[in-house]
């Protein structure tokens, strides 16, 4: 039996992290909880404006609710008292998790940071909330880093200090970087103002991760503005983002000028990835001189792109049987409500009808070379 690696877990950060973290010179414009004085709820200040649009405790019920579906709850009733708790940051707890599961080493995203890109507009506080974040995740998971690798989160919003946080994980021992899937003024992940960015992560052998972030400005958001469409329908609809951010890096020619650049899609799914390629290979045929590519999508997929799948995609084998084994890994989304109760026993069944070598490949082998671990 091969290795297992979950290669898309989260924190549950303290709703203090920032206070407590960032910069002192940057603290009273930081990111914010602040119970409401009128009621037993919550609003997200930053630079001491209310900026988020949508119920923050439905966003704490999706970000701490693992296995709270299963129970028959909905997401209204969720008990949200493991956010209040700090039980969460217990890594001990986590492994216990991972030992239950039998996963070998696991990946952790952020819960509240995944707010930051969409909520922090400046670039100076947006890389300054970064570096807090990130001291904050190689903090407390010291003791553990064998097993638990923190994801750093960089900011596209300030390529030059991108890469200074980029130069000081990869000397932390940092494996990989994420960066939220959402425009950045209007510039596609293929604008040259990205490219030292993309050059100091393939120079420092840092994966980079493409993942769903909360912003006003997902896929679909023009669909339904009035009244608030909810929280559901958002999050159905920002897990597309990484799919198109990864499609300006391969019109934009990231992939040409970086040729040992690794890119994965992460909680994006993957019964996309056929179509994908066949539109992208099709148009490129007789429209490829309108872009910066160079060769196929097929070929950059190949050499520099993985895919972050969920354990239970019925689609995921036909998937491996159209474009290969190699580029397809899965997490478990723990602790989010939308996270995969026993995700290794699912994976497992969805992928039973492929051979052994494929399914210890996806179970961990990918993972192991996307992160280079």
């Amino acid at each position: 039996m091969g290795r297992i690696i979950d290669a898309d877990s989260h924190f549950m950060e303290p709703l203090d992290l920032w206070e407590r973290y960032i910069d002192p010179q940057y603290r009273s414009r930081c990111l914010r909880f602040v119970r409401r004085p009128d009621k037993n709820r919550y609003m997200i200040l930053v630079e001491e404006n209310t900026r988020a649009r949508f119920n923050v405790e439905d966003f704490l019920g999706v970000v701490a609710g693992f296995g709270q579906k299963e129970q028959g709850i909905g997401l209204g009733a969720f008990d949200l008292s493991e956010v209040f708790s700090h039980t969460l940051e217990d890594m001990d707890k986590r492994l216990q998790f991972l030992d239950q599961e039998g996963i070998e080493s696991q990946f952790l995203y952020p819960s509240l940071g995944l707010l930051l890109d969409g909520l922090v507009e400046d670039a100076e506080l947006a890389a300054a909330h970064c570096r807090a974040y990130n001291t904050w995740a190689l903090e407390v998971c010291a003791g553990h880093r064998e097993r638990l690798f923190p994801v750093g989160h960089i900011s596209l919003r300030h390529p030059p200090q991108a890469v200074r946080e980029l130069e000081r994980l990869a000397k932390a021992g940092i494996r990989a970087v994420f960066i939220g899937a959402m425009p950045v003024a209007g510039k596609s992940f293929g604008h040259a103002d990205f490219d030292p960015v993309w050059a100091a992560a393939q120079d420092l052998n840092l994966a980079v991760g493409i993942h769903l972030v909360v912003h006003p400005y997902y896929l679909g958001n023009e669909w339904y503005k009035e009244p608030n469409p909810g929280f559901m329908f958002v999050s159905m609809n920002v897990i597309q983002d990484p799919r198109m951010a990864l499609t300006t890096m391969v019109y934009g020619g990231v992939f040409e000028r970086f040729p040992h650049l690794r890119v994965a899609t992460i909680e994006s799914s993957s019964g996309w990835v056929a179509e994908w390629l066949d539109r992208l290979d099709y148009r490129y045929s007789y429209m490829g001189h309108t872009t910066q590519m160079k060769r196929s999508a097929s070929e950059y997929f190949a050499r520099n792109i993985w895919i972050s799948a969920d354990p239970e995609e019925r689609t995921l084998p036909y998937m491996i049987e159209l474009v290969g084994d190699d580029k397809f890994f899965i997490g478990s989304d723990y602790p989010h409500a939308e996270g995969f109760v026993r995700p290794i026993a699912k994976a497992r069944q969805v992928l039973a009808r492929l051979p052994e070598a494929s399914v210890n490949k996806i179970l961990g082998d990918n993972a192991a070379r996307f992160f280079a671990i």
